[in-house]
């Protein structure tokens, strides 16, 4: 049996494994997005900074593949995945993230980053048909999400904020 390959997923990046790799992003107010394929033993998985390119705090520059924004990573992880549009429905999505990491001195008008990245994933999967299998988002606490690619399998660990 092989050694497992630990892939740590850096902020806006995004990847995929299988066999034995353990995928693995640690996130604040990112959201990490990962998609589950049991029938193809692949896993994928996105850290995500922004909601979408149209975001105030977004600079204008040309879309490739990648993970800067959800609305970027979605697509991209189903093209690395080799996901067709007939075999969306196959995926399992885990969401974890998207917390709220600043101390404000009065509550902001908008919905947190965190919140908005959140919203965005939500949504985009369920416009998507992919299936939403586990949360553990928002609060004021970071997470790493792990996704052993062998097993298809998830785990989500807290990060309490020391102060």
């Amino acid at each position: 049996m092989s050694e497992a390959r630990e892939i740590h997923v850096q902020m806006c990046q995004l990847a995929i494994g299988s066999g034995s790799d353990v995928l693995r992003a640690t996130l604040g107010s990112c959201v990490g997005i990962g998609l589950l394929w049991r029938e193809r033993a692949i896993a994928g998985l996105a850290h995500c900074l922004l909601p979408g390119e149209g975001h105030a705090l977004a600079r204008r520059e040309p879309l490739g593949v990648g993970a800067r924004y959800v609305t970027q990573a979605l697509p991209s992880l189903f093209k690395l995945m080799g996901v067709r549009e007939a075999e969306q429905g196959e995926l399992e999505a885990v969401l974890a993230g998207g917390a709220n990491m600043v101390h404000y001195a009065s509550a902001p008008r908008h919905a947190s980053i965190g919140e908005q990245n959140v919203l965005v994933a939500q949504t985009l999967l369920d416009r998507l048909g992919v299936r939403i299998i586990h949360r553990d988002v928002g609060g004021e606490c970071g997470r790493q999400l792990s996704i052993d690619c062998a097993r298809q399998e998830f785990a989500v660990r807290i990060f309490n904020r020391s102060n």
